[in-house]
């Protein structure tokens, strides 16, 4: 699944204003990056502001704000901000159960787990019990 989300802020730099903007693919960054300060750094980086200038400073003083969600992460955008860490908890999920409905269809013939919450509960269990060990 596509999770993508707009950032952006915006500023004023000698007189004039700056919407600088970025598509995150959301996959890709929480594997690579987990702080929101980075997403300064990709921001500058992405619209050609020099990371040692004024330009970057004033930009640094601004808060980011998000929008168009795409996949999963719609439902953790609300009101230009994005909840990062409920976010990765629930790709983390959403992953698990993936690898837990192939076992199911594979070994015990079950093509919906949604449709048996104690196998799926199961499961996730015997799951999170074996990442532990």
């Amino acid at each position: 699944m596509n999770n993508s989300i707009t950032t952006s802020l915006e500023f004023y730099f000698k007189g004039q204003k700056h919407t600088p903007a970025v598509v995150l693919d959301l996959n890709v960054y929480i594997q690579n990056e987990s702080n929101t300060e980075s997403l300064y750094v990709l921001l500058a980086n992405s619209n050609n502001i020099d990371l040692y200038s004024y330009e970057y400073e004033m930009m640094l003083a601004e808060d980011l704000v998000f929008s168009d969600a795409t996949g999963l992460a719609s439902d953790f955008l609300e009101g230009g901000k994005f909840d990062f860490v409920a976010f990765e908890q629930a790709l983390h999920d959403e992953g698990m159960v993936k690898i837990i409905s192939k076992i199911a269809s594979d070994h015990l013939s079950v093509d919906d787990l949604s449709s048996q919450p104690n196998l799926k509960a199961a499961l996730l269990e015997a799951y999170k019990l074996g990442q532990k060990s």
